[in-house]
């Protein structure tokens, strides 16, 4: 979307077109959505497109976590310095960068009562129990989600912080407004999100390179909470057909199912580091350093402690001395998976 969107404004404007840029590692996309990037980039008839290798492994501590670590210090989300190549290549230009819209609809519960509202379908019983969650007051929701263990357990964190983390999680879970045009501008707002663009404009100083991004701009956001009003769309290939389905085939908007990156994220840099890891660094009212180690090292490592591992591998090499732990907030759900553009 972002890319035929740029494509289209450059050529009315009379400046050259924007060069897309991949970051070519194994594993990191699969082969359907190699096939559809090609496919964009040919269907925009763009002649330049880099595909950009790392340098190393793309472990959570491993090379090119490290060298962009060192640099910047604690990031947000914790697997950002994967964008530390592809801003290195911009440094002659401008890296535009989009993000807090990849996620939206998994965020915004109530796009599935769209269809039923514009008669698409006939109502379900989980519209019918979504209907009723949203009648709901923020508290009854928070309430609800309690009662059905969301989310899950994090055993690494001290009884206290636990609780505290599991509340503000549940809350921000459970108040997502209902309307489509202030849930946009509440989502590109929120704190994780300034996070997010604070990490990749910090990259971009250390490397030299300008990080344009556009959703941070005055009308950008509330530009496509107006175009979907208060009762929004359906998902997000409707989105995305009715705001540019005039530049690109209808099919490359399909949802597809993204890799578990996990295992590239938490590889042999991560254990190595865990199994050595002093124990110290972290603060020890909030985590419980022992099941956090576990947690580490467990076949499947839950991925809510890649910040914690980041930052306990820079305290270990001094890096961030008084400074002090993230917030909760900052220590909660986060997921990886690989997404077609």
């Amino acid at each position: 979307m972002w890319l035929a969107t740029a494509a289209r404004c450059a050529r009315r404007s009379g400046h050259d077109d924007p060069i897309p840029l991949t970051l070519s590692y194994p594993g990191l996309a699969t082969e359907e959505e190699l096939r559809v990037q090609e496919r964009v980039v040919a269907h925009l008839g763009l002649a330049d497109w880099e595909r950009v290798e790392p340098e190393g492994s793309l472990d959570l501590v491993g090379t090119v976590a490290g060298a962009t670590l060192t640099r910047t210090g604690p990031i947000w989300p914790p697997n950002a310095y994967v964008m530390t190549p592809l801003i290195e290549a911009a440094r002659d230009g401008v890296f535009v960068f989009i993000t807090g819209l990849t996620d939206f609809f998994s965020w915004w519960s109530w796009a599935p009562l769209v269809s039923v509202i514009e008669r698409d379908r006939r109502p379900g019983k989980r519209d019918l129990a979504l209907l009723a969650a949203a009648l709901m007051p923020t508290s009854g929701r928070a309430r609800a989600l309690r009662r059905r263990d969301v989310p899950p357990p994090m055993p690494w964190l001290k009884p206290e912080a636990e609780r505290e983390a599991m509340a503000r999680l549940r809350r921000r879970h459970a108040d997502v407004p209902r309307r489509f045009d202030r849930a946009v501008v509440t989502q590109v707002t929120h704190r994780c999100f300034d996070g997010a663009a604070g990490t990749l404009g910090a990259i971009g100083d250390a490397v030299g390179t300008s990080v344009e991004k556009p959703l941070r701009r005055p009308g950008v956001a509330e530009s496509i909470a107006g175009a979907g009003g208060w009762r929004g769309f359906r998902n997000m290939k409707t989105m995305l057909l009715e705001m540019c389905g005039d530049l690109l085939p209808a099919d490359v908007f399909a949802k597809r199912a993204g890799s578990d990156l996990t295992p590239l994220f938490f590889s042999d840099e991560s254990r190595e580091f865990a199994a050595e890891w002093s124990g110290a660094g972290l603060d020890e009212a909030v985590v419980d350093t022992k099941a956090l180690r576990r947690t580490w090292l467990n076949d499947a490592p839950d991925v809510r402690t890649a910040c914690l591992l980041q930052y306990a591998w820079l305290t270990e090499r001094g890096s961030v001395a008084g400074e002090s732990l993230p917030t909760p907030e900052l220590l909660l759900t986060h997921s990886y998976t690989s997404e077609a553009p």
